[in-house]
């Protein structure tokens, strides 16, 4: 395909210009390119809506070239923009490789890692429970825990255990209904969004049940089914032992197989290596909780 002669090369303009690009810019344009919304790039970066509009606008004004088109359907990237998002992100591939490296020639144990402190006084454990996919290539976490074989490219995967669920309720509600739960009748407390594997197994049984209360995590859904206002599917290692919850009968949930993600490269990382045996041990004290046999 012949090239528009009047097309303007991104790159090429970003040399042309006089004074130094900002090159920390590129990576709220790389974000915005990739989410197609101001507040969802904003909350991946951890900073506010108008700062990825400002740093986006600040690297238009650089190049002197628009880059994004806003409509309808949010933020989309015109020509120049598609152009330019391919070759920074090449070069975010590139810079992420290189900190990879560097990190895989660390020996210390130290970084933001976990509650091993007595172990290894130099590390921190950092915590993000989040139903989004964390990308390990582009360093967003060392390693990641996610119900499901995963399908990622470049990450070494390892099953870890089966995570068993159950249909919970207060025992005022189990006594009601005599211990027996009745998806297509009873109230519900439902998962938010319809992509979690509960979801999905409860629509299959009962597409048309009476959903009573929604949230997106299963300690909220416990809590609400504590009150009595409906059953919830839960993780047995969150409800089992819980005195304000019983177990009812009825359709039994299928369990999933937790799995451990790392970058090939950082697995053997000090402080790596040292959070993914302690994550092994975690799992391995509380197999039998994790499998609902406990």
């Amino acid at each position: 395909m012949a090239r528009n002669p009047r097309a303007v090369d991104p790159m090429r303009a970003a040399m042309a210009r006089s004074g130094p690009l900002d090159w920390g810019n590129l990576l709220f344009f790389l974000e915005l390119s990739r989410s197609g919304s101001l507040a969802r790039a904003a909350k991946r970066l951890g900073v506010d809506r108008n700062t990825v509009g400002r740093r986006v606008a600040a690297l238009e004004e650089e190049l002197g070239l628009p880059l994004f088109e806003r409509g309808p359907q949010g933020w989309a990237c015109t020509a120049a923009g598609e152009e330019l998002a391919a070759l920074a992100s090449r070069v975010e591939e590139d810079v992420l490789a290189i900190a990879r490296h560097a990190d895989a020639r660390d020996r210390t144990p130290a970084g933001t890692v976990p509650s091993l402190r007595a172990r290894h006084p130099r590390l921190l454990l950092d915590v993000s429970a989040d139903f989004r996919n964390y990308d390990l290539t582009r360093r967003e976490a060392d390693l990641a825990l996610r119900l499901g074989r995963p399908s990622d490219a470049g990450l070494v995967a390892r099953k870890l255990a089966s995570v068993a669920y159950g249909i919970y309720a207060s025992p005022a509600f189990a006594a009601e209904r005599r211990g027996r739960m009745d998806l297509a009748r009873d109230p519900v407390l439902a998962y938010e969004g319809a992509t979690s594997p509960q979801e999905r197994w409860m629509d299959d049984l009962a597409p048309a049940r009476a959903v009573a209360f929604r949230c997106n995590t299963s300690l909220a859904l416990a809590a609400a089914a504590r009150t009595g206002i409906g059953a919830a599917v839960l993780p047995c290692f969150v409800a089992d032992g819980d005195p304000a919850l019983v177990r009812l009968d009825g359709p039994e949930p299928p369990s999933y197989d937790l799995w451990l993600l790392v970058h090939g490269d950082l697995r053997r990382v000090p402080r790596v290596r040292a959070v993914i045996e302690w994550v092994d041990g975690v799992v391995d004290d509380a197999r039998e909780l994790l499998a609902g046999t406990r």
